[in-house]
């Protein structure tokens, strides 16, 4: 019985896409909005460890949705917002094009610098992250073995968060598309 952090699969819209850094924030709706590209297939041991999950959670954006749906279409996965990505996203006043990728770091960096506008604050989404890891914690008491598939930034903070309360597991989660991190209590 474990806690498996489960990134979801490649959406159908890129971050390799160009964008205009005052219209970065346009982007990351489109991003925040899109479902699972097509040739995004899940490898068989993902699936497996869905399958036999007693309980399957997701953000409430529609990619880890979408991805919950194709690995295990006969559950309806429990959606929480507590599960959702960082908010770390900002448009910059320029209308320099760089890859969405590229504005995602910088947004991501100037955040952990603390630079402003900040919505929500790195202290901010520390607290969020320990009370998904104590909700998880929790279910899995419940119910053994969780899922929870989410997103790379805030997957790594519940993993951190995992560790600090005992958990056995990878310091850096999996965050390719369908990676796949399992968390163990021993003992």
């Amino acid at each position: 019985m474990a806690i498996y952090l489960v990134r979801h699969g490649k959406p159908t819209v890129s971050i390799k896409e160009k964008v205009h850094g005052n219209q970065f924030l346009d982007f990351v709706n489109r991003y925040d909005a899109a479902g699972i590209a097509r040739e995004s297939i899940p490898p068989e041991n993902l699936i497996a460890v869905v399958q036999n999950a007693n309980i399957v959670f997701t953000s409430n954006l529609n990619r880890t949705i979408h991805s919950a749906k194709i690995l295990q279409p006969q559950v309806q996965p429990i959606s929480n917002s507590i599960f959702r990505e960082i908010n770390c996203w900002r448009n910059f006043s320029t209308s320099i094009k760089l890859s969405a990728l590229s504005w995602a770091i910088i947004s991501r960096l100037l955040w952990e610098l603390r630079i402003s506008p900040i919505v929500e604050s790195p202290v901010a989404t520390r607290k969020r992250a320990k009370q998904a890891a104590e909700l998880l914690i929790g279910e899995h008491h419940n119910h053994g073995s969780v899922v929870l598939i989410a997103h790379g930034g805030i997957n790594t903070f519940i993993a951190k968060e995992l560790r600090l309360l005992g958990w056995q597991g990878s310091r850096n989660p999996n965050n390719q598309h369908w990676g796949c991190t399992e968390y163990r209590m021993l003992g």
